[in-house]
């Protein structure tokens, strides 16, 4: 292989993955904006600098850093606009109450519930006649209404794996990690690789200066990160098609 072509297959190995063109559903169109923004990360990172220039080793670490956080947050992003792009097909094909899956249910009552748990009984006529009128479609049959994306995720903090189970779990999904891959040592990799993402964003974010990330390691994350979203995202779509009998919402 000649010289060029080597550092032509290393500037290809380099690129940050087009996650829109990868990804089926429309609210990957945050990441394919953002994603430049990482990207310029590596040239920032390694400034004309002497090598060993204090200045040049502060820049790359507090860079890295930031390509994490972003990262991060970009992820989180993605889930939650997934989420509520799930919520929207789904009210739009007006799917009967006693058709959606009892998780979604349960989860989208339970905060109207618990708000009427903390009141006395002498003051929850108001509360009662709310919950009836907005949300006993979900419990009687052959009636319709409007789920509200915001509910189903009101408990999640951070998209770590064991989270991201519980989020699927609620569209069909029994265990998303091991419904996109076939191999346990596959399973594992993009497990710890979500983990480790969201664990040193959340050290960076809470001041630990030992957190840092290499331009390799952004670049591991990211492959983990476009692997994850890219299968999940096809797959979920298949499941709730399959489960409600609808079309595909992407």
């Amino acid at each position: 292989m000649s010289v060029s072509e080597m550092r032509e297959r290393h500037r290809d190995a380099m690129e940050i993955p087009d996650f829109a063109s990868l990804v089926r559903s429309s609210c990957c169109v945050h990441w394919r904006r953002e994603r430049s923004v990482i990207a310029c990360g590596r040239e920032a990172s390694h400034p004309t600098l002497e090598p060993r220039a204090p200045e040049s080793l502060k820049l790359a670490r507090a860079v890295g850093r930031g390509q994490i956080v972003l990262l991060s947050s970009h992820f989180e992003r993605y889930i939650y606009s997934l989420n509520e792009e799930l919520v929207t097909f789904l009210n739009m094909q007006k799917v009967p109450g006693d058709k959606i899956s009892e998780k979604i249910r349960l989860q989208h009552s339970m905060t109207s519930v618990d708000e009427l748990a903390k009141v006395g009984w002498e003051n929850r006529s108001q509360k009662l006649q709310t919950f009836v009128a907005d949300e006993s479609w979900l419990w009687a049959k052959s009636t319709s209404g409007l789920i509200s994306h915001e509910r189903l995720l009101v408990w999640m903090k951070a998209p770590h794996p064991k989270d991201l189970v519980r989020f699927f779990r609620l569209w069909g999904c029994d265990d998303i990690f091991t419904a996109i891959t076939r191999k346990a040592t596959s399973r594992t990799t993009l497990w710890l690789s979500v983990q480790g993402l969201v664990d040193l964003r959340n050290n960076i974010a809470h001041g630990d200066y030992a957190a840092q990330a290499t331009q390799q390691d952004v670049r591991r994350y990211i492959r983990g990160i476009r692997e994850f979203c890219e299968r999940a995202d096809r797959y979920v779509a298949v499941v709730v098609a399959r489960q409600y009998a609808i079309p595909r919402p992407w």
